[in-house]
């Protein structure tokens, strides 16, 4: 949430702490309010909207997942360990921040609101992006498969970890995530490694 207030930023993770408490849809200004300990009028203050608020959530999902990608990179792994590193840190942004699942991955919330969901579409293609780049770097290396095609690549490391991450929130957050994304994402790579 780079550029936003504290209050901002009090009312974003008072706005997730109800999301992760009653589900997205419960959200209202009024309950923020409340959360956050001011008046209605005082949240309009600070936002606009509740689409507003959201997209400060999208917007600081985004920052935190550029964050995690750069220091995979600049640490120099091969691609095997950047993908590792790449899921494992998106792990523990869920589980430290649960209820960012909820925002993310409730399509519904956002097919009103055309600025939101061409935000979250822009991850989406990122993430996409940096998978499929990793891929076809591992291919150029000689250590995936030469025959592995990078977009089905991608769609198949993201959609199992998006698989394990709802099945992590729907179990009432029982299993450790990151570990069990570390052992996902190896575990995939197994199927596209030489």
């Amino acid at each position: 949430m780079m550029g936003n207030t504290d209050r901002q930023k009090e009312i974003v993770d008072a706005a997730l702490s109800l999301i992760s408490g009653k589900g997205i849809q419960e959200l209202t200004m009024k309950r923020l309010a409340e959360a956050v300990g001011v008046s209605e009028p005082a949240i309009y203050r600070h936002f606009a909207s509740k689409s507003e608020i959201l997209a400060a959530v999208v917007d600081d999902v985004a920052a935190s997942r550029s964050a995690s990608l750069g220091e995979a990179h600049s640490s120099g792994l091969g691609p095997e360990e950047t993908l590792v590193s790449f899921f494992r840190s998106h792990a523990l942004l869920f589980m430290r921040r649960p209820a960012l699942t909820a925002v993310l991955f409730s399509e519904d919330v956002f097919r009103s609101d055309p600025a939101l969901m061409s935000r979250v579409g822009a991850i989406m293609e990122d993430t996409l992006a940096t998978i499929r780049a990793e891929i076809a770097k591992g291919k150029r290396l000689g250590r995936f498969r030469g025959e592995l095609d990078e977009v089905n690549g991608a769609f198949m490391l993201a959609g199992g970890f998006r698989l394990l991450v709802s099945t992590w929130q729907l179990g009432n957050e029982t299993f450790n995530l990151p570990e069990r994304t570390d052992a996902y994402v190896r575990s995939a790579l197994m199927l596209i490694e030489k």
